[in-house]
C-alpha cells in the first residue's frame, strides 16, 4: 500500500504544494474492510493491524506506520473490492476493551458516531486542515451509547478495482484533495450539509483516487 501525491510517495517529512502554500502531512490512517475478490471473501492475517476482515493502514507521524495488507493467501488476478470504513455491526464499540486494530483512540469519535474511517490531518504555514470521515445521524441516548439503529449516514465507500498479481495499492492525495480549497474554516467532520465535505465524499469514490499500479 502507498500514498502519493503528484506520483511520488508521500511521508511526513514532505513539503507539499497545495493552492501555492506549503503542506506538511500530520496524519493519515484508514481503515478498509469487506475485501472480496472476485464476489469471494478474503480473509487477512491477524496482526496488531489487521483482523480477519479489516485493516488500519496508515501513519500517525508518531512512529506508528502501517502500509501493508497481509492476505492469508496470496491472491491471482481478478476484480477485488473492499470498503472504506467499517461495518455498522462493529463501529460502535469501546476502542478501550476492542482487539487491535478497533483500540486506537485516535480513530475514534464515541460510541454513538463511531470511528474515524479515515484521518488525515493537513499542517499549512498559518493554519491546520483536517477531513475525518466517518458515519453521522447516528441515534442513541447519548454519545456514550451505541445506537441500535444504523446511522442515517453510513458514509462508508466500496472500491472497485481491477487487480493483477505484483501490483501496488495506491491512494492518491492529491485526487482526494482535487478541487478543494484547504481553507481554516473549511475543515471536514463529514457534516453532509458543508460544501468541502460533499466534494470530499465524491472525491473518496472517485475514479483515479484508488488504483493499483506498479511499485514506485
Amino acid at each position: 500500500m502507498q500514498l502519493s501525491w503528484q506520483q511520488q510517495i508521500v511521508d511526513c517529512q514532505q513539503h507539499l504544494l497545495i493552492n501555492n502554500q506549503q503542506w506538511q502531512l500530520q496524519h493519515m490512517q484508514f481503515y478498509l474492510s469487506d475485501f472480496s475478490l472476485n464476489q469471494q471473501p478474503l480473509s487477512l492475517a491477524t496482526t496488531s493491524w489487521q483482523q480477519p476482515q479489516l485493516a488500519l493502514l496508515g501513519t500517525d507521524c508518531q512512529g506508528n506506520s502501517n502500509w501493508q495488507l497481509q492476505f492469508m493467501q496470496p491472491i491471482s488476478a481478478g476484480t477485488l473490492r473492499f470498503t472504506l470504513g467499517l461495518p455498522f455491526s462493529i463501529n460502535h464499540q469501546n476502542p478501550l476493551t476492542a482487539t487491535a486494530p478497533l483500540n486506537n483512540s485516535a480513530m475514534f469519535w464515541s460510541w454513538q458516531l463511531g470511528y474515524k474511517f479515515l484521518r488525515l490531518d493537513l499542517q499549512g504555514p498559518d493554519y491546520g486542515w483536517a477531513f475525518h470521515l466517518g458515519s453521522t445521524g447516528c441515534q442513541s441516548a447519548s454519545v456514550l451509547r451505541p445506537p441500535a439503529m444504523p446511522c442515517q449516514h453510513a458514509n462508508a465507500v466500496e472500491v472497485v478495482l481491477d487487480y493483477q498479481p505484483g501490483q501496488q495499492l495506491q491512494l492518491n492525495l492529491e485526487r482526494l484533495l482535487s478541487d478543494i480549497p484547504l481553507l481554516s474554516d473549511n475543515s471536514c467532520m463529514s457534516d453532509a450539509q458543508q460544501q468541502s465535505c460533499q466534494m470530499l465524499f465524491s472525491n473518496t469514490a472517485a475514479p483515479g483516487v484508488w488504483q493499483f499500479s506498479a511499485a514506485l
